[in-house]
């Protein structure tokens, strides 16, 4: 699965909001470019958009180096 599909077919109530144009769940375009700045880490990777992912996941975090760090999901 690549990695856009994935973040695309999460309910966007639970993501991190976009706050570039308002406080606002992200669009499809917010997390294309994320994933291109390397904004967010998938199972310890930070792949680009169109990468493929493997299931199934066990880390998922946003902006791992900033302020708004966001852990949705870790599994130890």
């Amino acid at each position: 699965m690549k990695a856009l599909d994935y973040l695309k077919s999460l309910p966007r109530e639970g993501l991190p909001k976009s706050v570039e144009r308002g406080i606002k769940s992200p669009s499809n375009a917010d997390l294309k470019r994320w994933l291109n700045m390397g904004a967010i880490i998938i199972n310890g990777k930070t792949p680009k958009s169109l990468d493929e992912i493997e299931l199934p996941i066990t880390e998922l975090i946003f902006f791992p180096y900033g302020k708004r760090r966001t852990t949705i999901w870790k599994q130890n």
